[in-house]
């Protein structure tokens, strides 16, 4: 069969434009002839899409026809015309008679995902020519033609192309399969030879690093060897070595001491850093590194208290890491984190509150002097404050001391009460309550009140302090007498109250 003409009439470069030969010429036209009187011996016809044929029923039965420039590729072949004319339809019997098709690539696509383009529509029937315009630079390469989906080149084995596989200039001869453009023609064998010794390479480094890893294991010495240059400083180890201590170096014969030298690591390799003067030319560098000592590590859980010596651990000699790991193992609070309720011992306080009374205001409001619970609603309230338990099963502590005073003889009651949202006990009667004898007026006795006690709630508790004379006549006071306060507040009454952890 004859070239095409579009290879027969290519234009080659501006600067040198090809002359077609008159042979190929003639041969060319010689079968375009002799096609075309076949075609038309047989009553052919020719049309531009199937829509046109589908179109046009007027041929009589067995009428044969070409679709040659449908831009859907599967629509273009050849067809027969099924029935009379003016009725019926067409049947695709077979692809066009081209043997191949020439593709250009003019670069509108990358190196890896070539786009190309042909005068008639490609198939998988017909061999492709692709001259590829740039050599690729990844795997794997995919080529499109006409705009269609794209197909992935694969090697004549069914393989994906090497980087490189592929180079400028070089002719492509493939088919279409399926969703793939299979390669006739090989990819660049050079590149296939580059990558195999690159994988030699590496083989062989890997193979070297593990028998120096293997030496090292078996506590054998690892020894390797470089010559100066007069400019490097940074020499590549085989393997790591650990630890500069770990090291033995020697310049030309002289053992050198460990300020002499440095290991670096940079990019996952470590390397003997020699700093400046550079070692000269032709001076021998010997690294030898190894002789590991094995050190037994503790069990976990195996060390105790008396272990660890008296403050043989101290805080400067721990990493900041393995602090972080101790207070996570024990459940302490990170550094610089307030301590929560779960992570104190039991019986510490977990919360503290106060409040204090330096009034010396005349109390008149009676708390009976009999068998029943002081009431909230006796005598009258001097101190009072809010705590909010952290947790159901704490208990608060609560201490009220104050100096009292009398008008008269009598009694000085001080009762501690709690109220709460859903609190154990009951709200309204004191929680405990200290009555104080005064023989006779204005003597000053100190009023001391404390209890424990469970809230069971987690939400506010409200501790208050009421204080009052009994139903004896005469009035009540703190911080002084009837003739005023004393010691200028400092002896004010207070009330602490703590919460402690169950």
């Amino acid at each position: 069969m004859p070239m095409q003409a579009v290879q027969i009439w290519a234009d080659g470069p501006s600067s040198n434009p090809l002359e077609p030969d008159k042979q190929q010429i003639r041969e060319w036209g010689t079968w375009v002839e002799g096609s075309i009187n076949a075609f038309l011996a047989s009553g052919g016809k020719v049309y531009a899409t199937q829509a046109a044929l589908y179109a046009d029923l007027s041929q009589t039965a067995n009428t044969m026809a070409w679709v040659i420039s449908d831009p859907t590729a599967a629509y273009n072949g050849i067809y027969r015309k099924n029935g009379a004319a003016n009725s019926g339809s067409w049947t695709r019997l077979g692809d066009l008679p081209y043997s191949f098709i020439v593709a250009t690539d003019v670069g509108a696509g990358t190196p890896n995902a070539i786009q190309a383009t042909t005068s008639i529509p490609v198939s998988q029937s017909a061999l492709i020519i692709l001259g590829v315009f740039e050599t690729n630079s990844g795997t794997p390469v995919t080529v499109s033609f006409n705009g269609g989906s794209p197909l992935t080149v694969k090697t004549n084995s069914g393989n994906d192309v090497v980087t490189g596989g592929l180079i400028a200039g070089m002719q492509l001869l493939g088919v279409i399969a399926g969703s793939t453009f299979r390669m006739v023609s090989d990819q660049v064998s050079s590149a296939i030879v580059a990558a195999a010794e690159d994988a030699a390479d590496r083989a062989e480094a890997a193979a070297a690093e593990a028998a120096d890893w293997a030496d090292l294991a078996k506590n054998n010495y690892v020894q390797n060897s470089f010559t100066g240059d007069g400019t490097t400083t940074d020499f590549l180890l085989s393997i790591d070595p650990g630890s500069a201590n770990n090291m033995f170096v020697n310049v030309g014969g002289v053992s050198q001491p460990i300020s002499a030298y440095t290991l670096e690591h940079s990019g996952g390799n470590a390397y003997l850093r020699m700093p400046s003067p550079p070692v000269p030319t032709g001076v021998e560098v010997d690294v030898r590194f190894g002789n590991k000592i094995t050190v037994g590590a503790p069990s976990d859980g195996s060390i105790t208290t008396a272990k660890l010596g008296g403050d043989a651990v101290t805080a400067a000699k721990m990493s900041a890491a393995d602090a972080a790991n101790i207070r996570t193992k024990i459940g302490a609070a990170a550094s610089g984190a307030a301590i929560t309720n779960a992570q104190m011992p039991t019986g510490a306080v977990v919360d503290s509150v106060s409040a204090s009374y330096a009034a010396n205001a005349t109390l008149t409001a009676v708390i009976p002097r009999d068998d029943t619970a002081p009431q909230i609603t006796e005598g009258t309230e001097i101190l009072t404050l809010t705590i909010t338990p952290k947790s159901v099963t704490n208990k608060l502590r609560c201490r009220f001391r104050g100096q009292v005073s009398r008008s008269a003889a009598g009694t000085v009651i001080a009762a501690i009460f709690a109220t709460g949202t859903s609190i154990n006990g009951t709200a309204a009667d004191a929680r405990n309550a200290v009555g104080v004898t005064v023989v006779s007026a204005d003597q000053a006795f100190m009023s001391s009140v404390e209890v424990d006690f469970v809230p069971g709630i987690t939400t506010a508790v409200t501790i208050s302090v009421r204080v009052g004379p009994d139903a004896v006549a005469g009035t009540a006071r703190l911080n002084g007498s009837t003739a005023g306060r004393l010691l200028g507040g400092v002896s004010a009454a207070t009330l602490v109250v703590e919460e402690i952890k169950a």
